[in-house]
């Protein structure tokens, strides 16, 4: 008996890593949608009291979706090509994908000042900062593993 299932490569640590911060960024976004959904038909509810600026909610949600796809097509592409990133790359890539949306969750939530002293929150520079440049590090890291093994692959 022939075994039909096409082979893969095998799981590596970095690589299930990728994959948990996926699935994991795509139940926040899941969440987020939920709490977006309940307060739209009870904007009166104690829960909708709880979101200061919902155009930001909306923007956590969306950026999570993304990230999450993003993980997930990294996810599948290190599998197909048989990459195994190197652990800061992965890193990279997942602590950006958590901060860089809750940056907008944090501004979706906090309570603004009657008159606002400084037009952007302390901690949203640095933040989106450091969550921006990791991102950016480690998807552009991720996309150039990826290219290398598909040059190499229509190579041989």
């Amino acid at each position: 008996m022939t075994n039909d299932r096409p082979s893969h490569a095998p799981m590596t640590t970095a690589n299930l890593v990728l994959l948990s911060f996926a699935i994991f960024c795509l139940a926040i976004a899941l969440a987020i949608a939920w709490v977006l959904g309940f307060t739209l038909f009870f904007p009166d509810g104690a829960l909708a009291g709880h979101l200061v600026e919902r155009a930001d909610i909306i923007r956590a949600h969306i950026d999570y979706l993304m990230m999450a796809q993003f993980l997930f097509i990294f996810f599948l592409l290190f599998r197909q090509y048989a990459i195994n990133p190197p652990i800061w790359l992965v890193a990279a890539c997942c602590f950006g994908a958590f901060f860089n949306p809750l940056a907008f969750l944090i501004r979706g939530l906090s309570a603004k000042p009657a008159v606002p002293a400084i037009p952007v929150e302390p901690h949203f520079p640095l933040q989106a900062g450091i969550s921006f440049t990791l991102t950016t590090v480690g998807f552009l890291g991720a996309v150039l593993l990826v290219s290398r093994a598909a040059w190499r692959s229509t190579r041989n």
